[in-house]
């Protein structure tokens, strides 16, 4: 009777989740770089850099293609993310869990559709490039309202799917071709096979799919009269689409006194500058903001005067659709209509 193995995981199964993980690792902590150099060419502070999202999980599908095993690839995630925290990520210790949180969902694409070898590793792909996106919207409400969410969804979604999953099917292939993987002694079922004009043809659709998303959810979401651009001596330059932030609003009692005319006090609701500022990660250099309008108007605030109060805040009005600065305490010419921009310096 041939003895069975007593550990779940063979000597070889540990080694190849420590290889990959490892040198997933050392490549997602550039790849990260790499993702931020994009937006900074494409002019957007996120997003962009997604189109190179898929390459975070590919190492992890081959985890899960090579071993066989279920919980291969958390594990290979939770590896990942700790090589990514000592070679210096950006995101510091919270890509030890954002790894982990990718190589669960992995394993949740995967496994449902493991009989079919190609379907189940660009699902695996795709759910797990799209765990990233998921992980920094519940973390750090990265994306301001859900349009814009589902975009750079989708988009990292394409990615998982192309450099991830697609591409694992192809890595396997050459293995099994080289015998450095053994084929299975039944028949593969495979629901897509791997060629070079067919990955050519999904990097296309990658690129065509970037390109309408950047479009319609970035470059067209600036256009938008209630979207606020917060740029200058800050973490990074960032749209804010006001209305979806209604769960952040404040009310305050505020006079406002015209050249010609005096209004009587009334109670206003709208978004707080303050807010802003503080999502934006303001730098302890900063002094001064601008509140600008549409037309290129605007007025100086000291930041100690705004940062820990709400004596400044954006309503939403209707009829023409604008942003309209109710400044509590200042003079009326300080309340700068069709607010576009609120630089930082």
């Amino acid at each position: 009777m041939e003895k069975k193995n007593k550990y779940y995981y063979s000597t070889r199964d540990l080694l190849v989740i420590a290889v990959l993980a490892a040198l997933g690792g050392v490549m997602s902590t550039y790849v990260g770089y790499l993702g931020n150099l994009v937006n900074h060419i494409m002019g957007v502070p996120y997003g962009a850099g997604q189109i190179v999202g898929g390459l975070h999980i590919l190492w992890m599908v081959l985890i899960i293609a090579i071993t066989g095993k279920k919980g291969a690839g958390a594990m290979g995630g939770l590896i990942k993310g700790f090589v990514e925290f000592v070679s210096g990520s950006r995101l510091g210790v919270f890509v030890i869990l954002l790894s982990l949180i990718e190589g669960i969902f992995t394993e949740i694409g995967y496994w449902p559709f493991r009989k079919y070898k190609g379907l189940a590793y660009m699902i695996a792909g795709g759910l797990g490039s799209f765990a990233n996106v998921l992980t920094f919207q519940i973390a750090y409400q990265a994306y301001d309202n859900i349009f814009l969410f589902g975009a750079v969804s989708l988009l990292s979604i394409i990615s998982g799917v192309v450099f991830a999953g697609y591409f694992t099917g192809g890595i396997m292939d050459n293995l099994r071709d080289a015998g450095i993987v053994r084929r299975e002694e039944k028949k593969e079922k495979k629901a897509w096979s791997f060629s070079l004009p067919k990955a050519f043809a999904l990097v296309c659709l990658l690129l065509i799919a970037f390109s309408a998303i950047y479009y319609f959810a970035l470059v067209q979401m600036r256009d938008d009269p209630m979207t606020v651009t917060v740029t200058g001596s800050i973490a990074y330059d960032k749209d804010y689409h006001v209305p979806s932030l209604v769960s952040q609003y404040a009310t305050i009692n505020a006079k406002l006194d015209g050249q010609y005319k005096h209004f009587p006090a009334q109670n206003y609701t709208g978004l707080p500058v303050s807010y802003l500022l503080k999502d934006a990660k303001v730098k302890g250099t900063a002094t001064k903001i601008d509140v600008v309008g549409s037309d290129g108007y605007y007025q100086t605030f000291n930041l100690s005067e705004i940062s820990d109060n709400d004596n400044l805040i954006l309503t939403v009005e209707k009829d023409p659709e604008r942003l309209w600065l109710v400044a509590k305490g200042y003079a009326g010419g300080m309340w700068v209509d069709k607010v576009k921009a609120i630089r930082v310096y």
